[in-house]
Formats: C-alpha cells, structure tokens, sequence
C-alpha cells in the first residue's frame, strides 16, 4: 500500500491542532499516510481579518508578537532539517505548551529545541527578516487556498478541509479508525460540514468548566 500524502497546516499555539498532529502522526507510524507540514499563524491571521485582507498591516513582531519567534524558528528547523526537525520541534514546543502548561517564554523555546536536538537554534532564528518573510509568504499562499485556521488537512492534491476538531488525539486502531471515516467523507465532493456543538470537552479531555 502507498501511503496517502497529508499535508497539516498548523500553529504550534493552538491546542486543538496539538491533539490533531498527535493524531495523524500516529497514522503516519502505521503506514497509512506520508505526513508533511505547513504553518500557518493564528496571530497573523487575526490582524488581517481586522484588514479584510492578507496583509496583516503590521511588521511581524507586532503581528505575532507571543508565536512569532517560534514560527520562525520553526522555519529555521525545515530549512536546515525538513519535515523530520519541524517534527521533533513541533513535539518538544506541544510537550511544554500543551501537555505541562508552560508559557511560552525564550527560556521554555530555548529547553523545547534542545530536546529537539537543536539547541541554539531560536537565537538563530529569531528576528531573521527572512524567516519572517517566509511566514507571511506561507501564510499568504495558505489563504489563497482557503486555509482559514487550524488544523487544515490536505489529503493528496483535493482541496483543504478544515480539521478535523478533536478533543484527544487517538491512537492505534482507533487513530487508523479515524483517519478512514476522515478520509472517506473527504472524498464526497458533495460534503461540506458536520459539527458537534457546544465543545463540552477541552483539548487533552477535561470537562468544560471542571
């Protein structure tokens, strides 16, 4: 069987595309998909909205003033290392952010790429006008398919779908369960939404308002 190709769209900010990535990295380990990343920044994207545009109308450290250096550093690790140090960054950032509660702080980015295997690497990173054109160049190129949030699925070369929205990643054949209902409405080119409202759970699995 040939792997599926997956393209995921993703903020390291945002924990409902943590349990996501979780997920579909646990797909990728059984063999069902050939997983790769894009970026795509939520704080970026909240100031153009306010424009009605791509352009979020301010220089970069004011556009994402908390995830900036992260994304960028990020960048960093895909230019130097592709898909394999974007993952194991992505990993180390989420265990921190998401699993232990850490405000991302340089002091907290700094400890996540070394555990990554890529110490010094935010310093590098970090107010690189270059990088920071990447971002935006990414973040444009995203809207123009009609990423709007994330996570954003691209499965093979069919439009993106947005999520999908999952409180706790799974795993084993329920991952793999859940990678083919999935997919399989994905490929009902009729098929637009379905959505379970209010979110009683939390990312991670808590109770809303435990």
């Amino acid at each position: 069987m040939t792997p599926t190709p997956v393209r995921l769209w993703i903020d390291p900010s945002c924990p409902w595309a943590w349990q996501a990535f979780s997920w579909l990295r646990d797909v990728r380990d059984q063999g069902e998909i050939d997983l790769t990343y894009a970026f795509f920044s939520l704080e970026i994207n909240a100031h153009a909205l306010e424009r009605n545009d791509v352009d979020p109308g301010l220089p970069y450290a004011d556009a994402a003033p908390t995830w900036g250096t992260a994304l960028a550093t990020l960048a960093l690790a895909r230019r130097e290392g592709g898909d394999d140090a974007v993952e194991r960054l992505l990993v180390a950032i989420g265990a921190a952010r998401h699993g232990r509660g850490e405000p991302l702080t340089p002091d907290v980015l700094d400890a996540a790429a070394a555990e990554a295997g890529l110490p010094g690497l935010p310093e590098r990173g970090g107010g690189d006008p270059g990088l920071e054109r990447e971002i935006l160049a990414e973040y444009a190129a995203a809207r123009a398919i009609d990423v709007f949030g994330v996570p954003t699925l691209q499965i093979d070369e069919d439009a993106v779908i947005y999520g999908p929205i999952i409180a706790v990643g799974p795993s084993g054949q329920d991952a793999l369960a859940l990678w083919h209902q999935v997919k399989g409405i994905a490929d009902r080119d009729a098929f637009f939404e379905l959505k379970r409202w209010p979110r009683y759970l939390r990312p991670g699995g808590a109770p809303v308002g435990a």
